[in-house]
């Protein structure tokens, strides 16, 4: 498990499994999270090969700090920033996002699913909301198995709080209408299939194959909530952990993640540390 995040708690119902983890509270893990939203907004490892391969085709080549200047400059252009003072600051992108990095996140390194691209990578325009489902991943052993993951953070002090299930846009809601729409499941395989890499293409081909059938096997519901630690309730699993037969024949993998202080500073800390480490 990566030292970033910590269990505190595991429960299994049937085949369902319940976990909740803490994101460890230190400036190096803001480092680490923040190195995500830059890799996912800029590449730039990437970005700065491609420049210095077109610098050197230039007659007249640019240097290396004009070349890290420009990449500031980019960096500062395409990761949006939090704005503490303005109003309605909990509809602001980076505080929403900031759950959908660290669900990302988690669904790769502790869960070991494939996510064959980003909705956040792929945005039209960086300040803009992701649309679609939040992360569509892929569980590729021991047999390939659809993830739909629906990611909500809450501040509120109800457990569990109305984003689990209350309403049309709630988890409950999102994830009921997903995991029965076979054609949505072949637009997400079809659309991870053009926005992947090359080197995972033939897996997610493989993948809307085998998804295709109708012997395939059943999908996995993996909704993510982020809570900061002092709102975090016992019953915040809500109706997935009441009744996850609810959501069959899909398995159900509910993780809640705690993270220090309040959703806004978290996230103003990542995405200002994202534009210094791109």
């Amino acid at each position: 498990m990566p030292s970033r995040y910590e269990l505190v708690s595991s429960t299994v119902v049937g085949e369902h499994t319940f976990e909740c983890y803490d994101v460890i509270a230190d400036d190096d893990v803001i480092d680490e999270v923040a190195r995500i939203v830059a890799e996912l907004y800029v590449d730039p490892d990437t970005l700065m090969d491609s420049l210095r391969r077109a610098s050197a085709d230039l007659d007249s080549v640019a240097s290396s700090g004009e070349l890290a200047s420009l990449m500031s400059e980019v960096a500062s252009a395409v990761i949006p920033q939090m704005d503490l003072d303005a109003e309605r600051v909990h509809l602001q992108t980076p505080r929403n996002e900031v759950a959908e990095i660290l669900a990302f996140d988690v669904l790769r390194q502790i869960h070991k699913f494939l996510i064959p691209a980003s909705r956040i990578r792929e945005k039209e325009i960086s300040q803009a909301p992701t649309r679609g489902l939040d992360i569509f991943a892929l569980l590729m052993t021991p047999k390939v198995r659809a993830v739909i993951c629906e990611v909500k953070a809450s501040s509120s002090s109800a457990s569990p709080p109305a984003v689990v299930g209350g309403g049309d846009d709630s988890m409950h809601a999102q994830t009921k209408k997903r995991l029965k729409d076979q054609k949505g499941l072949l637009a997400e395989l079809t659309w991870a299939h053009k926005h992947t890499t090359a080197n995972l293409r033939g897996e997610v081909a493989r993948a809307l194959i085998l998804l295709s059938r109708k012997d395939a096997e059943p999908p996995i519901a993996a909704p993510v909530l982020v809570r900061p630690m002092d709102k975090h309730g016992v019953d915040d699993f809500g109706c997935f952990k009441e009744a996850p037969e609810e959501y069959g024949p899909a398995q159900v993998r509910f993780s809640i993640i705690r993270i220090p202080g309040t959703l806004e500073d978290f996230a103003e800390r990542v995405y200002a540390r994202a534009r210094e480490v791109a």
